[in-house]
């Protein structure tokens, strides 16, 4: 077996479904075994999942083992002499694995392997590379000073906005949304440290492997959608506990002397000071979100066969108020550009999911939807 990928899902059962049928045809010439291990999901994904795609092997946990927890129980199960760590709600293109894998054979001192991910509107997501923590790193990203600074390799260390997003380089950390390391690394370093729950435990294995004398990639193409945050409520208590919890094991676990009491005292007044401002931040956000947008005409880009399957699906939509556009239509980018207000639906059956994330790379689109055959989700 080449490639065993572990996927970890909670209550997400769509954007599970469209993630492993980017993933199938991804695959289509590796041999390769898909994991995915459902944390005790109460949305009815295993049993709306399992007949869709009978050669995954799905493991049920009877609770929310976390992430950590959960990928090493994938791992447990797996066989390949790659391992790839992928998150639920993303979308790869159909030469996404084979570019990754060959990056290993180009260069041996590559312990494991990130890629540029953008978001389901085509906004570039910052942490697809990212520095090891730091007391002024730390500073500066719990602060918001790095916002102003984006491109300075002091202010924003965090998120190394002094290196080029379009281009291949080592960086120091990984995303634990996608993160590819050869078992024989992970052999060598371990796999996730189960202390964290949920945020941190890919920056921990980023610095094992980096400390193990091994390289972490950044791979600038090619590009995959992560619509992030899906399986979690970005405005619950919960997660920003977690999130800045996550920072303080790290900074107990790697870190000794001055810097450890520097950068506990930081993560502490994150969670004290910056925690409930982002609490409200996103409840407003979300409230936004929510507030009814002016109704414009809406776009389906696939064939008419498709289109006829999915308006019966859309909520008070005719057939008249629909423009139908074919995936290869030259005009597609530019019609989106003019068309912002106007919801757009991709019908993934009716083109590659590399020309699909092109389209959402290039046209920055804030109303992608995205239909499989059986079921919508929304790229905002």
């Amino acid at each position: 077996m080449t490639l065993s990928i572990i996927i970890v899902s909670y209550n997400v059962k769509y954007f599970l479904e469209h993630c492993l049928l980017s993933v199938q045809r991804a695959a289509k010439d590796i041999a390769t075994e898909i994991i995915v291990v459902d944390n005790c999901s109460t949305d009815g994904s295993l049993e709306y999942l399992r007949p869709l795609f009978p050669q995954v092997l799905f493991i049920a946990n009877k609770e929310n083992a976390g992430f950590g927890r959960a990928c090493n129980q994938g791992l447990h199960h797996s066989t390949g002499r790659f391992v790839l760590f992928l998150n639920p709600d993303t979308l790869v293109p159909e030469d996404c694995f084979s570019q990754c894998l060959q990056v290993f054979e180009q260069h041996k001192k590559v312990g494991a392997l990130g890629i540029r991910m953008i978001n389901g509107q085509g906004v570039f997501l910052k942490e697809s590379k990212r520095g090891f923590p730091s007391f002024s790193a730390a500073f500066f990203k719990l602060s918001g000073i790095h916002r102003l600074f984006p491109g300075s390799r002091f202010f924003n260390r965090y998120y190394m906005g002094h290196l080029d997003a379009q281009k291949d380089q080592v960086i120091e950390a990984l995303a634990g949304a996608f993160m590819l390391l050869p078992r024989s690394v992970l052999e060598k370093t371990g796999s996730f440290d189960e202390s964290f729950f949920m945020y941190g435990e890919d920056i921990d294995l980023s610095y094992r492997v980096y400390k193990a004398g091994y390289e972490n990639y950044y791979l600038s193409a090619p590009v995959i959608i992560h619509f992030k945050g899906e399986s979690t409520a970005k405005s619950s208590l919960g997660y920003i506990r977690n999130f800045y919890g996550a920072m303080s094991i790290f900074v107990n676990k790697h870190y000794r002397g001055f810097k450890q009491l520097g950068l506990r005292l930081l993560v502490h007044a994150g969670i004290g000071v910056h925690a409930p401002f982002k609490y409200m931040a996103d409840l407003l956000r979300a409230r936004q979100q929510k507030t009814a947008r002016p109704e414009s005409t809406g776009i389906i880009i696939g064939t008419r066969a498709s289109a006829n399957a999915l308006i019966p699906l859309l909520p008070e939509r005719k057939d008249t108020s629909l423009t139908l556009l074919a995936p290869g239509d030259p005009r597609l980018v530019a019609l989106l550009r003019e068309q912002a207000s106007a919801p757009v639906y991709i019908c993934e059956q009716d083109l590659s999911f590399g020309e699909l994330i092109r389209i959402v790379d290039q046209s920055r689109h804030s109303r992608l939807h995205f239909y499989s055959g059986n079921s919508i989700i929304s790229g905002s």
